[in-house]
């Protein structure tokens, strides 16, 4: 293995959850298609947990938000998670030299949020109560959150295009 950067509480937790004193990963090969294998089994599981949450909001109706809803946010727990991990290893997740984020999984994953949104407001019916105030607060702040995510974007457009012309990247 690698040399550890750091070997905080988190990464030794990590370090027996996923088992990595193993053998197994003694070999490189072995652990090269393991670590691919368990990327493509992981971007399922980012794809098939919001999707089954918002089939479950318009199918299971109310009774289904609160488990839909967990459903929804385990993918950014997990991606916490994996993003956490790596930093504590010296690796940043923005500092990824020729890697940049595909558009069209953003547009997707905001279709969700927004369908996901759309279901548990539209079996809400009244906006009363807990489950009226959650649903009030998703649409909120899946709105927020595109708003941030818009400016995000334009401004590391702008910074782009001022790094490309020889400008500050401030």
């Amino acid at each position: 293995m690698s040399e550890r950067v750091r070997d905080g509480w988190f990464v030794r937790a990590a370090g027996r959850v996923g088992d990595l004193g193993s053998p197994f990963y003694d070999d490189e090969h072995q652990r090269d298609v393991w670590n691919e294998a368990s990327a493509v089994g992981f971007q399922l599981l980012l794809w098939l947990l919001p999707v089954v949450a918002v089939v479950s909001v318009w199918v299971g109706g109310a009774p289904a938000v609160p488990y839909a809803l967990l459903l929804f946010v385990a993918p950014g727990l997990a991606s916490w998670v994996v993003l956490g991990y790596a930093r504590a290893r010296g690796i940043l997740g923005a500092d990824t030299r020729g890697v940049k984020p595909l558009r069209g999984r953003v547009v997707a994953w905001l279709v969700l949020g927004v369908a996901f949104c759309a279901g548990v407001v539209r079996v809400q019916g009244s906006t009363d109560g807990f489950s009226g105030g959650m649903a009030k607060g998703l649409v909120i702040g899946a709105v927020l959150g595109v708003v941030v995510v818009a400016v995000a974007v334009l401004r590391g457009r702008r910074r782009a295009q001022r790094l490309s012309a020889g400008g500050r990247s401030s």
